[in-house]
């Protein structure tokens, strides 16, 4: 019967005549309201238990080095080098400050302090996360510091550029593994499936293509949430019904523009 169910909602998205919008009024009537559906978002989730609010800020931290990442990969494409030190300086301090904040967030949601499980294993991955920070921030230390002794360190830019990719990907488990096992698989999907796609390509990067080309399997991702939530046996988290209905209705309100 699931399956079912969901087949229908997957057909049911498709059956229309999808329309492209223009960049300029992706960027009027769409992106403030895809914004609002993000906020809202990490509002409903910060509602669970031992949720910790520092997690939001630290993924934005990380969205936030997404130019810096760019401008490195260009310029110093082979390996880290000279050309390249005023960039290595940025995102070593970025990295710095990254690292203050995540071991803050490790102290304070330590896990013999709380009662749920689920904080348990979001505690282990920030512990994770934050070693990773610390070796690619002393990689970054160590290149710059011989750079500066006028000595080539050799260290290849690909390498540290795949370990930041990974390291935004590990926070965002963090985030998924703050949410009680009831309802982390449900969570776990809008956040993979919908939430992340648009804060990567959409929110950050202005990519409005991505929303023109995924408009169906986004839709798909939020119905399903909205029926495994609200439609099932499972009953809502409390204080959650009003962030998802408003979630709901904005994205409702956009889908005019598509179909």
């Amino acid at each position: 019967m699931k399956l079912l169910v969901l087949f229908t909602l997957l057909i049911s998205t498709s059956a229309y005549s999808q329309r492209k919008l223009s960049p300029e009024a992706f960027r009027i009537n769409v992106r403030p309201v895809l914004q609002g559906i993000l906020g809202d978002f990490y509002q409903m989730v910060t509602l669970f238990p031992d949720f910790p609010k520092e997690i939001v800020g630290l993924m934005e931290a990380m969205d936030d080095l997404a130019p810096i990442k760019e401008t490195l990969r260009s310029s110093c494409p082979g390996h880290l080098e000279k050309k390249c030190i005023e960039t290595i300086e940025n995102l070593r301090s970025r990295l710095g400050q990254i690292e203050e904040r995540t071991m803050k967030l490790y102290q304070k949601s330590h896990p013999y302090s709380s009662l749920h499980l689920s904080a348990i294993g979001g505690t282990r991955v920030v512990s994770e996360f934050h070693s990773g920070v610390v070796e690619v921030k002393g990689q970054l230390d160590n290149a710059a510091f011989l750079i500066h002794a006028k000595i080539s360190p050799k260290i290849n830019t690909y390498p540290v550029l795949k370990e930041l990719d990974e390291l935004s990907t590990e926070l965002s488990l963090t985030l998924v593994e703050f949410v009680p096992y009831t309802y982390r698989e449900d969570f776990r999907h809008f956040y993979f499936n919908f939430v992340r796609p648009i804060q990567m390509h959409i929110s950050n990067n202005r990519n409005y293509e991505f929303l023109n080309r995924n408009v169906n399997s986004l839709n798909f991702s939020l119905n399903l949430l909205n029926m495994n939530l609200t439609k099932r046996n499972k009953k809502t988290p409390d204080g959650m019904a009003p962030y998802l209905a408003t979630i709901h209705n904005r994205w409702n309100s956009l889908l005019r523009y598509y179909f």
